[in-house]
């Protein structure tokens, strides 16, 4: 029998093909919005096997291949009449579909469901944007909000810990770790030898091999050969999305840009080292990948693109990302950016310019200044327009008042910057910005610790904030100067978003960290200081009064691509005051969620709830208001219905104790989602409307933990709270590697979770998975032949999937072990090489798993199979 998703499904009550009606219908023919929407889901569920109530969201949800969207799409054919092959591919959600198929096929539809009697169509209201989602409200001005902010540097997973970091003045930098590369081999003190460094050190990141492939749908093949810095910056834009409460269906914004600043692509070439021995598909590393993975994973439809401008690359994006949302090019942007250094070759190029630190620390402004250290990081920042920010109720971690980028053109020297052109870069901004120079308070410097470099960039700044012209520069004021590359590194590419992290940070906290590694100021910028000030401790940001703390933010090129951005505090309420004051409809009880694909992830994620409840928590109103709608929902589930923060702390608590009880709420929601079933139809959706009116909520909580969808958006009436920010999703990283030269070996904890099989090798055989071979289900003994070929698939499949062959469950339908519509192609095509047969791709349809192909061979190919098995005994 085939697999239900892969049958031909036809409609029980539909013998012929219904001709669409081209002619404009009445209102009275127009089929309710309703029973269009149920019967597109019938249909979709039919063809799945699954429960209809199973069908809601994006399509890309329910796993949907190209085969099934055929499948889909001729079912649709069949029932209304000619639709587009490419249908299933156009409508990216089930309402989507529901209501074009609504308005382009509506006389085949009256006829199939009956039209819509005319008094309830004048009830029917117009089409609105849903309740919730982020109100498109035109810029008035050039503000642009930054409405959240996620990153991971040096010895920092997180941006508190990077704050830790930075106020602290601890330096991030080590030698070469061991599970990169050997340094001792490429090391070698004296400058100037070839194909040696000279700097053996580094800032790095922990576990850049780790990746959890399947949080994403991806195939662990495929997460091998994706260049780290694409799956670090996925993470990220996850983690900001989540954290800023945009992951949530009634908070979604499918116009929102992408713009990532990154400049190597060392994976890709790393790859390359295996084409001289015939290997020239592997490792891919191209920029493009890095925005435009992060689009399509979240279906953003906004611009996406990849900047390269060098060490001003990530706020370059930022500034583009700007300009995007001024211009309506979108309604919110994601800007940021992303480095690694993953082979010796990228010191040994640093080396071979001269522009390492002899000692491993990066100087910034001293007289010791001698070279940077390079640095790995990756961070982000969601952008939306001030206006629209406050409309939203979204918090607003500053405001960028302009950005400006600009070249040098011809200096002394390719790699020499220019200090007239940095000068007319922050002149211009803060022209655009309207802002009076002496206004700036803090800049966060490019910095690299060199010694021609930073006086260069102290002079640019004097000319530009101190300058004759500047208009009102106050006699004696002091701007501070610092550069987060002495405590992390030269992040290079993504240095930028670093730098306009650490202001975000110093806004937040209304502090200045401390300038380290300073000793003596370079005597190139003594004749500077009395404008400028290089704080060496913690130092609490004032300002003169009615002034914001403003601050620059510069990152400079080599070639001399410059970009610059002024951002200041938001002086006003973050929010509405009624929305956290007016708990008229909300006060008392509320219910808050947690969510995870498994249920140790749930554990880690009640755990740092827990942390974050025992410190300094957001209102319970505004925990529950996020958890709520700005999340994405998962299967194994917790809710907990609480009349206080204490509450909340004592439910969680307990849950960890495995003490689960009303008012605590634990369920898993299975993949037929069977314990909803009861509430299918509309008998149960009514009873739940009743239940969301009369906000009866510990029977909502358990509905929704047995996975029974819940319109939570209805529980909040205008005004509604600011979105907190919760604890991060504890991905599942395992290690996926695939590059051939100087693979970093996995630490010795994690070799449990090692994908390192270059693509095209086959596993070592491993024992047989406990399913029996073919035919022994029936107590029959299987064929030698069968065994072969069986054996041979499992090994096949072990080559695209990356797992051990005894995972390979040969009765499973392939879909479920992981293969997508490419690898199925690739899969049959390998078949079809390895026997000497021609097959097409479309007999999974009819043998959707590898028992079932194995049946074919033997019988469909006895001879080619006798054949190759005979010669080539597996």
């Amino acid at each position: 029998m085939a697999h239900p998703r892969h049958a031909l499904a036809r409609p029980p009550h539909a013998e012929r093909m219904t001709v669409v009606d081209s002619a404009t219908p009445r209102a009275a023919d127009l089929p309710s919005p309703d029973a269009v929407l149920h019967y597109v889901r019938e249909v979709v569920a039919e063809v799945l096997g699954i429960q209809a109530r199973r069908v809601d969201g994006p399509l890309d949800e329910l796993a949907l291949d190209s085969l099934t969207r055929l499948n889909i799409t001729a079912r649709f054919d069949h029932d209304l009449g000619q639709v587009p092959m490419t249908l299933m591919f156009d409508h990216r959600s089930v309402a989507e579909l529901a209501a074009h198929l609504r308005t382009s096929h509506t006389a085949a539809l009256a006829d199939l469901l009956g039209a819509t009697p005319e008094e309830a169509l004048a009830e029917e209201p117009l089409p609105t944007a849903a309740a919730g989602t982020p109100v498109a409200v035109p810029p008035r001005n050039g503000d642009v909000a930054v409405i959240g902010v996620s990153g991971r540097y040096p010895g920092s997973p997180d941006i508190d810990a990077f704050w830790d970091t930075l106020r602290t003045g601890s330096h991030r930098v080590t030698e070469v770790p061991e599970d990169r590369w050997d340094w001792r081999r490429y090391y070698d003190p004296r400058r100037g030898q070839p194909h040696k460094t000279y700097g053996k050190w580094g800032a790095f990141l922990d576990d850049v091999s780790g990746f959890d492939a399947d949080f994403f749908n991806i195939l662990p093949s495929s997460a091998a050969e994706m260049d780290p810095q694409e799956r670090l910056f996925l993470e990220t834009a996850w983690n900001l999305l989540e954290e800023t409460g945009y992951l949530g269906a009634s908070t979604h914004e499918k116009s929102t840009g992408v713009f990532v600043g990154t400049m190597y692509d060392t994976y890709g070439r790393m790859g390359a080292a295996g084409w001289t021995s015939g290997r020239l598909v592997g490792p891919d590393a191209q920029p493009w990948l890095v925005a435009n993975r992060v689009s399509y994973q979240f279906d953003l439809q906004g611009p996406s693109f990849a900047v390269n401008s060098a060490c001003s690359s990530s706020l370059t994006a930022v500034h583009l990302a700007c300009e995007s949302l001024r211009r309506e090019e979108c309604r919110m942007a994601i800007a940021g950016g992303v480095n690694l250094i993953l082979h010796p070759a990228h010191l040994a190029g640093l080396a071979a310019m001269n522009m390492l630190s002899a000692d491993g620390r990066c100087k910034a402004f001293d007289a010791g200044a001698d070279g940077f250290v390079p640095g790995e990081g990756v961070g982000a920042v969601l952008l939306k327009p001030l206006e629209a920010a406050l409309a939203d109720n979204d918090r607003i971690w500053g405001v960028i008042k302009a950005s400006f980028v600009n070249t040098a053109g011809r200096t002394s020297g390719f790699t020499v910057p220019s200090s007239v052109a940095q000068a007319e870069l922050v002149t211009e901004t803060l022209r655009r910005a309207g802002i009076p120079p002496a206004t700036i308070s803090y800049v966060e410097a490019h910095g690299t610790g060199t010694e021609l470099g930073d006086p260069i960039e102290l002079a640019g700044l004097s000319a530009a904030l101190h300058g004759a012209g500047t208009n009102g520069a106050r006699e004696g004021a002091r701007c501070a100067v610092g550069s987060a590359k002495a405590n992390i590194g030269h992040l290079e590419g993504a240095s930028g978003i670093a730098g306009l992290t650490k202001v975000l940070l110093q806004l937040k906290h209304r502090q200045i960290a401390p300038c380290i590694h300073l000793e003596a100021i370079n005597p190139k910028i003594e004749n500077l200081s009395g404008h400028f000030s290089f704080p060496v401790e913690l130092t609490e940001w004032t300002t003169d009064p009615g002034v914001p703390r403003r601050a620059g933010v510069s990152a400079f090129g080599a070639g001399g691509s410059n970009a610059h951005v002024v951002v200041e505090e938001y002086p006003g309420p973050r929010a509405a005051p009624a929305a956290e004051s007016d708990e008229s409809a909300t006060a008392g009880e509320n219910v808050f969620l947690l969510s995870a694909r498994t249920s140790p992830q749930l554990r880690t994620l009640v755990a740092r709830t827990v942390r974050l409840l025992g410190t300094e928590p957001p209102s319970l109103r505004a925990l529950a208001y996020t958890s709520q709608v700005g999340r994405k929902e998962m299967p194994v589930r917790l809710a907990v219905v609480a009349h206080g923060v204490e509450d909340l702390l004592a439910g969680l608590t307990g849950f960890l104790r495995d003490e689960v009880a009303p008012p605590v709420w634990h369920g898993v929601v299975g993949p037929d989602g069977a314990d909803a079933l009861l509430l299918d139809g509309e008998e149960g959706a009514d009873y739940l409307a009743a239940l969301t009116a009369k906000r009866r909520l510990p029977p909502l909580a358990r509905l929704w933990t047995q996975g029974v969808p819940v319109d939570w958006l209805r529980l909040w009436p205008a005004p509604r709270p600011v979105r907190a920010t919760l604890p991060a999703y504890p991905f599942d990283r395992k290690r996926h590697w695939a590059a051939a030269e100087e693979v970093p070996d996995a630490p010795a904890d994690t070799t449990s979770h090692t994908d390192s099989a270059p693509p095209g090798t086959a596993p070592a055989p491993a024992a047989a998975p406990s399913a029996g071979p073919a035919g022994a289900a029936s107590g029959q003994r299987p064929s030698p032949l069968r065994l072969a070929i069986e054996r041979e698939l499992r090994l096949i499949a072990t080559a695209y999937l990356l797992v051990d062959e005894s995972q390979i469950d040969t009765e499973a339908d392939l879909l479920d072990l992981g293969f997508d519509s490419i690898s199925l192609v690739g899969l049959i095509g390998q078949l079809g090489d390895v026997y000497g047969i021609d097959i097409d791709a479309g007999i999974v349809v009819d043998h959707p798993s590898l028992r079932a192909l194995t049946s074919y061979i033997e019988t469909e190919h006895h001879g080619p199979a006798v054949s190759f098995h005979t010669a080539a005994p597996r």
